[in-house]
């Protein structure tokens, strides 16, 4: 006659498997999470290929959004159109351009059409990594009514300059300088015609495009959890997306006093919570003028992360 299990050699079974699937189970997410990080980082290689394609066609990259030149006008009066738009025929997205017909209007959030067609899901401008369930970024529209426009992972990098301060060289503008047309010492501002040659410090020492999360990551300001705001990858407009940080965004690990601040770093804390970060453990990612991507370390120097940002301040990097 058989002899079945006794409760205890059953309960030893299930504490052995409960064991070996608590062993397995990190692994398994380590695993996954390995994977998605290799896609945001496809992504960013997507998305410096597309901005170099441009470049040879253009003979400049486009501007972080674009601006009327007339001062008088709102930053966010138009035209709007982001450098996720501009390249959107460069990423397989040409049936979506052709609708949105940048080169012949203005973005709207008014538009039934155009604000349709602004929150479609281009998978080149999500990571994987990010938690959001909406395709939508309810973060930026600058009214509660307002349409959102569809979540982007990625901005542009305006340089080590505070894109809510005023510099004496960006007249006649004088608005915060990052709604002044090139107001940035990067490669994104508003209305911005950079070309590489003008990246004096060299295209693999400069930084092209960075991730930014959305929601929050796990980084706290004071103990409370900080909820990123993330990116559009249409463009800004007066209610939707109403923001200069958009679509760029400050890079810098110390101030224009020399002093260490955490706003602007990767996974900053900054007031508006729209710094560069992610949901990587590992650090952040970024494109590099050059086309190659990187994972940056949160706890970079913030030095580096400056002379990094910057394209002609003269101060080159050699290692990092």
């Amino acid at each position: 006659m058989r002899r079945g299990f006794t409760l205890v050699e059953l309960l030893v079974v299930i504490a052995i498997i409960a064991t070996l699937i608590g062993l397995l189970l990190p692994a398994v997410q380590s695993a996954r999470e390995s994977a998605r990080r290799t896609g945001c980082q496809n992504n960013l290689k997507q998305i410096g290929l597309a901005l170099h394609v441009y470049h040879d066609g253009k003979k400049q990259l486009p501007s972080g959004f674009l601006r009327s030149s007339d001062y008088s006008k709102s930053t966010f009066a138009g035209p709007g159109w982001g450098w996720g738009t501009m390249i959107l025929p460069r990423i397989d997205e040409a049936p979506l351009f052709d609708q949105l017909r940048p080169t012949s209007r203005d973005l709207s959030a008014t538009a039934a059409d155009l604000v349709s067609l602004a929150q479609t899901r281009v998978s080149a401008f999500r990571c994987a990594s990010c938690p959001a369930t909406s395709n939508l970024n309810e973060a930026l529209p600058g009214t509660m009514t307002a349409p959102a426009f569809a979540l982007s992972n990625y901005k542009g990098v305006f340089g080590d300059r505070n894109t809510q301060a005023n510099y004496s060289d960006t007249a006649p503008c004088t608005n915060l300088a990052g709604s002044c047309i090139n107001g940035g010492n990067g490669l994104f501002s508003a209305g911005s015609t950079i070309k590489f040659r003008q990246i004096s410090d060299g295209t693999s020492k400069t930084v092209m495009v960075g991730e930014v999360p959305y929601g929050p990551n796990g980084t706290t300001n004071g103990g409370t959890p900080i909820s990123y705001k993330g990116a559009v990858w249409a463009g800004v407009i007066a209610q939707s997306a109403e923001s200069n940080v958009a679509t760029h965004q400050t890079l810098r690990g110390v101030n224009s006093q020399g002093q260490a601040e955490s706003y602007y770093r990767p996974n900053g804390n900054d007031s508006y919570t729209t710094s560069f970060g992610s949901h990587h453990a590992s650090g952040t990612g970024f494109v590099f003028a050059d086309g190659a991507v990187r994972m940056l370390a949160n706890d970079l120097d913030g030095v580096v992360l400056n002379r990094l940002a910057a394209r002609n301040d003269g101060e080159v990097v050699d290692s990092f």
